[in-house]
């Protein structure tokens, strides 16, 4: 009588844990079975003698071959479903048309505000905010202080806030 291969004795002693655990993964016996199935085919192209845990190695191929399927299911799904009914759903973050006109009109007054300051305030805050310079940087290029530029900057922005609060 011929001797079975290694690896179907292998399959075989771990089948029946196989079919339990991609059932409790999977909540359906018929596709348990084929994923065991094709956990068999693809444990079969190895080599068994390689493998120091072969019935961890089988769980894993398992587990990861019902990941697999499950994300084709949702891909499929989706695939098929209505574009309109899905992005329906979707929540729009677009501001509205009255909330653009509103913010562009804060912006006009905070810009206002700052060309009407003093002309070295409304300069360390353009170096510091819209050139992303550093606090010494501007202190450097005013030929001041770096506290004297931390105040300014902060007094700048104190009325900047205030302009845009009134704004909204």
């Amino acid at each position: 009588m011929k001797s079975k291969h290694p690896s179907l004795e292998l399959y075989e002693a771990h089948r029946p844990g196989l079919l339990s655990y991609a059932r409790q993964l999977s909540g359906d016996s018929v596709l348990a079975e084929d994923i065991v199935q094709d956990a068999w085919v693809l444990f079969a192209r190895q080599s068994a003698s390689t493998i120091a845990s072969p019935g961890s190695y089988l769980r894993t191929i398992v587990r990861n071959l019902l990941m697999t399927r499950a994300r084709r299911t949702k891909i499929e799904r989706m695939s098929k479903a209505d574009f309109d009914v899905i992005t329906a759903t979707v929540p729009d973050d677009a501001a509205s048309p009255e909330e653009t006109v509103a913010a562009r009109e804060t912006m006009m007054r905070v810009m206002d505000a700052l060309d009407a300051m003093p002309e070295r305030q409304a300069e360390a805050i353009r170096m510091y905010h819209f050139e992303g310079m550093k606090l010494r940087e501007v202190a450097a290029v005013l030929g001041v202080s770096i506290p004297m530029v931390h105040g300014l900057i902060t007094e700048g922005l104190a009325i900047c806030n205030r302009i845009r609060k009134e704004g909204q």
